[in-house]
């Protein structure tokens, strides 16, 4: 497990937000989703506050462990539950970074990326048709919907159609998840 990992393993174990350990620990909250996407990683000075704060020792921070015994918290008057529900946390690669960085509006980057799909597919089926505009007069559309450029601009177009809508919806799901 990487350190940008165990920082938000352990600050989500401590029920924590990222406001909460900035504050703690003198830093922006953007510092904390920097540490926690590994954009950036934590000064020393932040590190051993850090390992003070989730009960673990900087070496563990550090090492590839997974998380064990050690690096659950120990103090009483910290709770152990978090607010994101558990498939949230398990969400692999990329949509789980954007998930955890950006929250709701993760669902609305993914409709933008499929706003750009969409409007590659558009495009691309937009160019064919006007570069084929007079073989459609001479032979007809039988012809060009059997080429397989206008047929993958076909797919790109519904695909980013697809990914909109998916985005949406995740961006509605997760709005009502943190409410």
């Amino acid at each position: 497990m990487k350190l940008s990992e165990k920082i938000y393993y352990c600050r989500k174990k401590s029920g924590q937000s990222q406001e909460a350990l900035a504050e703690k620990l003198g830093v922006s909250r953007q510092a904390i989703s920097k540490w926690e996407t590994g954009e950036s990683e934590p000064e020393i000075s932040k590190l051993k506050l850090l390992a003070e704060i989730f009960s673990v020792s900087v070496d563990w921070l550090l090492s590839d462990e997974d998380p064990a015994e050690a690096a659950k918290p120990q103090s009483a008057d910290i709770p152990h539950t978090s607010a994101a529900p558990e498939w949230l946390e398990n969400l692999p690669g990329h949509l789980g970074r954007i998930v955890r960085r950006f929250g709701w509006l993760a669902g609305i980057v993914v409709a933008l990326y499929g706003l750009g799909i969409t409007a590659v597919g558009f495009l691309a089926r937009f160019t064919f048709n006007r570069m084929f505009a007079d073989v459609l007069v001479l032979e007809g559309s039988e012809l060009l919907s059997r080429q397989p450029f206008y047929i993958l601009s076909g797919f790109m177009f519904i695909l980013g159609l697809v990914v909109i809508a998916a985005g949406l919806i995740l961006a509605l799901v997760l709005k009502k998840k943190f409410k």
